[in-house]
């Protein structure tokens, strides 16, 4: 019987490319993918296309026409890749000796020219015909039912975005990929046709946040986006970059949005931060980083905040219990469970005596980019925002001088909690008092860290946010030494006290 087929009509590389990376996030499973064609037809460019959404956009990917297969494998893959090229095999009988069918249990096997291993070679899983045209090339994909089902669905949202495009001054730039991340949200960066296409003035990036049904309801009858004030929707972003820009700090400009359909067109703020840039002045950034804090802080939130009180602190720290505790081997009962709750409510609640400032809750390395030309605080531009709370300001500092993602040296940890300080002058008890709400949110931050971290590896294949672990917990074992943090200490070790054990991850 013949699979499904999708048939798409690719104008160019870049929609080639397009969806290619479709298919590649579609798949959790290992797969055997004839890429079929003549010569010229775009296999490799697909294949291309394929490693890099799946490996990273800046993935090196030649075509193994010489070495007949090339091997892929990276962090943020938890499926291998193996892109073999079968144009020279001389004898299909070869396809052993290269450990192509030894890969095909466990890995994703990209096939150019399968027709040269006929008879040794399996069925495949997916089949891609690449036919040039006068304009572009067609492409058909043989697949599973559900698989064609959703590459149309991504094809019709492109077409979608497409239109969008159309009607901005940007209806004939280039699109590219970028990096994603954890979210639901995906970007590219679009570059207008001129000779220099590295200046940031050429370029824009592209938000696509498509509405997404509300998950089950397992706390209080409610999603956990909606007890945890998760924006689900492009409103509260354009609401936060709006007042951010007004305030006075580095958020990115609308271009053009259609907030019906989840569409931005926003300000490249490009790629440097201290998680992928080395070059980095990090003594430099760091200081503006807080700048930016202390800037933020001087205001009141805005009223279109909902508050970071202890209902929303509580809920967060249960992925913690609900995630990280059984990746532990960790059992933990229903009455333990509400104690922990209400242990997090309480403590949750006493940091909204304070006053209240705009809690980004996402302030940290990898949402922090720096803009060589900008000055002072508008070095550092803010992304990822749509999330922000009304809440204790020491959250926000918290993320940042205790970043999951990477380490902070204790010297640059000291000077930016010394820079901040200064803030209090000499009034000592409102410093001791910031400095145990500072305790606490580094405490409540990591725990709903390590719980979403264990959940993105074990629920959505992405086994390279457990490499953070021992820092996380790291993070956790100092702070909970904070007198304010006593009920959580105490409940951790009637319960849990092999919890902050230290995590080997060799076998992760």
């Amino acid at each position: 019987m013949a699979k499904p087929r999708f048939q798409f009509d690719s104008p160019d590389e870049a929609a080639s490319a397009r969806l290619a990376g479709w298919l590649a996030v579609l798949i959790d499973t290992p797969k055997l993918i004839f890429l079929n064609g003549d010569l010229g037809a775009g296999k490799t460019a697909f294949a291309r296309g394929f490693i890099r959404a799946r490996c990273g956009q800046a993935t090196d990917v030649p075509s193994p026409t010489f070495a007949l297969i090339q091997p892929y494998q990276n962090d943020t893959a938890h499926l291998p890749i193996l892109h073999a090229d079968l144009y020279r095999l001389a004898d299909p009988q070869e396809i052993d000796e290269l450990g192509l069918s030894d890969a095909l249990a466990d890995h994703i096997c990209l096939v150019e020219w399968p027709q040269n291993g006929h008879g040794v070679l399996p069925e495949a899983d997916i089949k891609v015909s690449l036919t040039p045209q006068d304009t572009g090339r067609e492409i058909i994909i043989e697949a599973e039912a559900a698989l064609c089902k959703s590459l149309e669905k991504a094809a019709a949202r492109d077409a979608e975005l497409e239109a969008f495009l159309a009607a901005t001054d940007w209806h004939d730039a280039v699109r590219a990929p970028l990096a994603g991340d954890a979210s639901t949200r995906r970007y590219e960066r679009i570059y207008r046709k001129t000779e220099n296409q590295q200046d940031s003035q050429d370029n824009a990036v592209l938000m696509d946040w498509p509405a997404m049904p509300d998950g089950p309801p397992i706390y209080d009858g409610q999603p956990y986006s909606r007890v945890a004030h998760l924006a689900e929707a492009m409103p509260r972003f354009t609401d936060m970059v709006t007042w951010l820009r007004a305030a006075g700090l580095a958020a990115p400009a609308l271009f053009a949005h259609d907030q019906a359909r989840g569409f931005a067109l926003l300000e490249d703020f490009g790629d440097r931060n201290p998680a992928n840039d080395a070059t980095l002045d990090r003594a430099v950034f760091y200081y503006e980083a807080v700048e930016n804090l202390l800037h933020l802080h001087s205001q009141p939130a805005p009223d279109f905040l909902p508050p970071y009180n202890g209902a929303v602190q509580a809920v967060e720290t249960s992925l913690f219990v609900d995630w990280y505790l059984p990746w532990r081997g960790i059992a933990i009962d229903d009455a333990a469970k509400r104690d922990w709750q209400a242990v997090w409510r309480k403590l949750g609640d006493a940091l909204m005596s304070d006053d209240k400032v705009a809690v980004l809750r996402d302030y940290h390395s990898v949402n922090l980019l720096w803009r060589d030309h900008a000055q002072a605080r508008h070095r550092i531009g803010l992304i990822d925002v749509q999330d922000a709370l009304s809440g204790s300001p020491a959250y926000d500092l918290a993320s940042l001088i205790f970043d999951a993602r990477i380490d902070v040296p204790a010297d640059f940890r000291e000077n930016m909690l010394a820079h901040y300080m200064r803030r209090f002058g000499d009034d000592a008890a409102r410093a001791d008092k910031f400095r145990a709400a500072l305790s606490l949110c580094t405490v409540q931050r990591n725990l709903k860290i390590a719980g979403i971290f264990v959940r993105l590896a074990e629920r959505d294949g992405k086994p390279a946010y457990l490499k953070h672990m021992p820092r996380i917990i790291g993070y956790l074992t100092q702070a909970l030494e904070a007198p304010a943090l006593k009920p959580v200490a105490d409940w951790l070790n009637a319960h849990a006290p092999s919890a902050l054990g230290l995590v080997d991850m060799a076998d992760d």
